[in-house]
C-alpha cells in the first residue's frame, strides 16, 4: 500500500466518523428538545391561590367585542389556570353592566382575590393585555392582593364613588 492510498483511506475513515458523530448528535438532540419560549414563559409565572378573573362586558356581534373575545381566549390559552375569562352580554344584563360602570363596550375588568385590579374600555392588542396580566401576576406573587401602593388623592379601582 502506497502512502497516498494510506492517506486517502485515513481521510475517508475520518470523514465517515465525523459524519456519524454529527448524525448521532442530531438524533440525540431531537430526543431532548428545548421547550419553546411560550412554555418557558408560562412556567416563569408562579401559581397563585386565586386566579385572575377577567370579565368582558360585551355586545355579541359587535366587531370590537368579538375581536377582544378572541384576544382574551388567546390569553386564556397562554396562562392556563392562572386566568379565568368570562363574558357578560351588556344588552341582555343591563343591570349587571350598569353596576360595573360600563358605558362603552368592550369593557374589561381584571380582578384578583375579589378585588378589582384594573379595567379598560375599547380594543387592546394581545401584547398589551398580556403585559398587564404579567404585571398583576408579578405583583400578586411578590406582595399579595394589596400590592399596589396607596397614592394620596386616588381611589383604588375596586372602590365605588
Amino acid at each position: 500500500m502506497t502512502n497516498e492510498r494510506r492517506a486517502s483511506l485515513i481521510k475517508n475513515i475520518f470523514l465517515l466518523v465525523l459524519v456519524g458523530a454529527v448524525v448521532g448528535g442530531a438524533l440525540k438532540y431531537k430526543k431532548h428538545k428545548i421547550p419553546p419560549a411560550e412554555k418557558v414563559a408560562r412556567t416563569t409565572v408562579a401559581p397563585v391561590e386565586d386566579p385572575l378573573e377577567i370579565v368582558e362586558y360585551t355586545m355579541p356581534g359587535e366587531s370590537g367585542s368579538d375581536q377582544m373575545w378572541e384576544i382574551l381566549n388567546k390569553v386564556q390559552k397562554k396562562y392556563g389556570r392562572l386566568v379565568i375569562i368570562s363574558r357578560v352580554d351588556a344588552k341582555a344584563y343591563p343591570e349587571v353592566a350598569r353596576a360595573a360602570g360600563v358605558t362603552k363596550v368592550p369593557h374589561i375588568v381584571i380582578s384578583a382575590a375579589k378585588h378589582k385590579e384594573f379595567e379598560f374600555q375599547g380594543l387592546w392588542a394581545q401584547s398589551q393585555v398580556e403585559r398587564k396580566v404579567d404585571e398583576i401576576l408579578r405583583g400578586l406573587k411578590r406582595v399579595g392582593a394589596d400590592w399596589r401602593p396607596a397614592v394620596p388623592g386616588m381611589q383604588p379601582a375596586g372602590s365605588s364613588k
